[in-house]
């Protein structure tokens, strides 16, 4: 079950980021009995954000067919040869 709680209780800020961090899921915000925003645990949101690494391979392998359907390639040799003539290397 959600935790819902309303705006007010904002006003302890000690005790509200106590009750968010130990709630493990978002907590709802309520104003005038309607829902006005979402917050999550630091942690948790991390969690939300992190890929699985096939996951993050899908979508590399996605941005790279993009790229090549859309003609945005180059030759390796020619690259590595402009970045040693503009460094000197």
């Amino acid at each position: 079950m959600a935790t819902c709680v309303p705006i007010s209780d904002l006003k302890d800020t000690v005790a509200f980021s106590e009750k968010v961090a130990m709630a493990g899921e978002p907590v709802i915000v309520t104003k005038n009995g309607y829902e006005k925003f979402v917050v999550i645990d630091a942690e948790l949101f991390r969690e939300y954000r992190r890929e699985s690494p096939r996951e993050h391979l899908e979508r590399l392998l996605q941005e790279s067919d993009r790229d090549i359907r859309a003609g945005r390639l180059s030759d390796a040799r020619e690259g590595l040869a402009k970045i040693r003539d503009r460094y000197g290397l």
